[in-house]
């Protein structure tokens, strides 16, 4: 009830404490929509993205149905190999190399290993698997790329999984 004596506007008693029938909002269940949502979304997120391809890369198609794992990624370029985001050889150097071996991603490879070996003696699920994804452009020489599998395969990572583009 609106009182309109005078110049003050005032608000009945029954106004105040809330009319019967008058819609009051409720967040609980708002909120806990939000909630499934973003944690749905944030579950297909991390699913689709577990890998970045650079940009100078054009990766081989194929029709393959498994999803990649988290795992060490070499990523060979035209002009370098590159592990982890640090650069371990040159890529012209390793092809006119007569070592079937790499020794930087050896010892790169080395390294990741130990953390992992280390990480599975306090977690079994964080153990070494032996496996490591290799992004290779479509256009890179085989003698290249098996220089990295040896390489790999020496120290211990005999599950190499390459990267592709899935076709449909």
């Amino acid at each position: 009830m609106l009182n309109l004596s005078g110049n003050k506007f005032t608000l009945g008693a029954r106004n105040r404490r809330g009319a019967k029938g008058s819609p009051s909002l409720r967040l609980t269940s708002m909120i806990d929509m939000f909630t499934i949502l973003l944690v749905f979304l944030l579950k297909n997120f991390s699913a689709d993205q577990i890998m970045t391809v650079r940009e100078d890369l054009v990766l081989p198609n194929s029709t393959a149905q498994k999803q990649p794992a988290q795992t060490p990624v070499i990523v060979v370029t035209e002009k370098f190999i590159v592990l982890e985001d640090q650069t371990v050889a040159r890529t012209a150097q390793v092809a006119n190399s007569n070592s079937n071996e790499i020794p930087n991603l050896k010892a790169g490879l080395m390294k990741k290993k130990e953390i992992a070996e280390a990480l599975g003696r306090q977690n079994a699920a964080f153990g070494f698997k032996g496996q490591v994804t290799i992004q290779g452009d479509k256009e890179i020489p085989f003698r290249i790329l098996k220089k990295i599998m040896v390489t790999c395969g020496v120290v211990g990572y005999s599950d190499i999984l390459l990267a592709v583009y899935k076709v449909e």
